[in-house]
């Protein structure tokens, strides 16, 4: 859980000193709730440290505000049956929306994480500014305007993007920006909600410490494979940024020499030979040299339409050609992995992204080349899986971004009170 709001400096923006703890008190109590769940004073009271009439009176005026709900009599534990308090998921709405390279995703969710819109999802390739600043911006209106929700209650957006993002501005480094106006100045523009823009894999780093797997786990690694290979890492709890928050680019470190040419200007990138596009690559090399293959098939020959999707399928079908080139991509990660094993000593390695739906065929041969390079004692402490929220994680984690954001605020910023 983060750092409690109460241990925060007071900011006077014309309050008394009593409105403000007050208005942190209040905080600390929807953010207990939030993250646990429904519970009782003397709980609210123990992670507080703050007395039980003082908490029953903020309380009763956050039910007031429609804010907490009391939920009733609860299961006893011993003694007593206690009075349970929960929030109210419809109090606020957070907008989650994940730019991939290829897909979009998009939804309105309520403050027990679930969706109150439909899901779309739909086609574009986020280097089509077009796409970004008009289509996205008009199907998320018209979005809005269907799901009828009050305006009002929105605590903001958050944005899973690809790329080199510097989460402290919005500012990214895929050329996103129109008449000089960063990608969360123009969300900020023209929804006037504050928006909360990372790179795909830290947000992917999120979601699993919020939803997935990392949950109540202190050092984590999560690689997304999608068309490239990021890396979010959970180190002591903490999603790890970098000084310039640029951390996590593993897509970039030289494991072939004098291999291909990466897009980022260099040679032997792991992307090269480990990413989605890498591998829908060697798909195309392959089954062009006479290679018999199901992917074929499932393009109807049209072998410039091959998506990852279809190697998957591919793969799943069992087709030698697809689990080979998933096997060598699987070695090619656990080379790279075994590095960042010897460094981090993580208890954990999720593996998400859309290779990730190969599941054993590719965690197998990570397993087996890890086995290979690292050190057993090192190696042992180590769990790899793949993602429990598959291609709902950064759209979720996009959500648990605004959260922490709202929490982590000062007073000013604060959008429950």
């Amino acid at each position: 859980m983060n750092k409690m709001i109460l241990d925060k400096p007071l900011i006077n923006n014309g309050m008394s000193n009593v409105e403000l703890k007050k208005i942190f008190q209040k905080n600390s109590i929807i953010e207990y709730l939030y993250r646990l769940g429904p519970t009782s004073n003397p709980d609210i009271a123990r992670f507080t440290k703050m007395s039980s009439p003082t908490i029953t009176k903020l309380l009763q005026e956050l039910i007031d505000l429609d804010i907490i709900r009391d939920m009733g009599i609860g299961e006893s534990i011993g003694g007593r049956k206690p009075n349970l308090f929960g929030i109210n998921p419809n109090a606020k709405y957070i907008i989650g929306i994940d730019l991939d390279c290829r897909m979009v995703k998009l939804g309105v969710f309520n403050l027990a994480n679930e969706a109150v819109s439909e899901i779309l999802t739909y086609f574009g390739n986020v280097k089509d500014k077009n796409m970004v600043f008009s289509d996205l911006f008009k199907r998320l209106d018209n979005l809005l305007e269907e799901s009828q929700l009050d305006r009002t209650k929105f605590l903001g957006i958050g944005v899973s993007i690809p790329g080199l993002i510097d989460s402290k501005t919005g500012q990214t480094y895929v050329d996103l920006r129109v008449d000089d106006k960063t990608l969360k100045e123009l969300f900020e523009a023209h929804y006037q909600l504050p928006t909360i823009i990372d790179s795909d894999s830290r947000v992917m780093a999120i979601g699993e410490q919020a939803f997935g797997y990392a949950k109540n786990k202190k050092d984590v690694l999560c690689l997304n494979i999608c068309d490239g290979v990021g890396l979010g890492m959970i180190l002591n709890g903490i999603v790890y940024r970098g000084k310039s928050g640029l951390a996590g680019e593993f897509g970039h470190i030289n494991v072939v020499k004098d291999g291909n040419l990466c897009t980022c200007g260099k040679y032997g990138c792991l992307e090269t030979v480990a990413s989605g596009g890498a591998l829908i690559e060697q798909a195309q090399q392959g089954i062009k040299k006479g290679q018999d293959s199901l992917i074929k098939e499932l393009v109807k020959g049209d072998l410039e339409e091959i998506h990852v999707s279809d190697i998957i399928e591919a793969v799943n079908k069992g087709d030698l050609f697809a689990i080979e080139i998933i096997n060598k991509l699987g070695h090619f990660l656990g080379e790279a992995l075994a590095s960042l094993v010897h460094i981090f000593n993580p208890e954990m390695i999720i593996i998400g992204g859309k290779v990730a739906l190969a599941e054993d065929y590719l965690i197998n041969p990570i397993q087996n080349t890890l086995n290979k390079y690292t050190i057993s004692h090192i190696k042992k402490d180590t769990e790899v899986v793949t993602s429990l929220l598959q291609d709902k994680v950064k759209l979720l984690g996009s959500v648990a971004m605004v959260m922490n954001q709202v929490f982590n605020e000062s007073v000013e910023e604060m959008k429950f009170l």
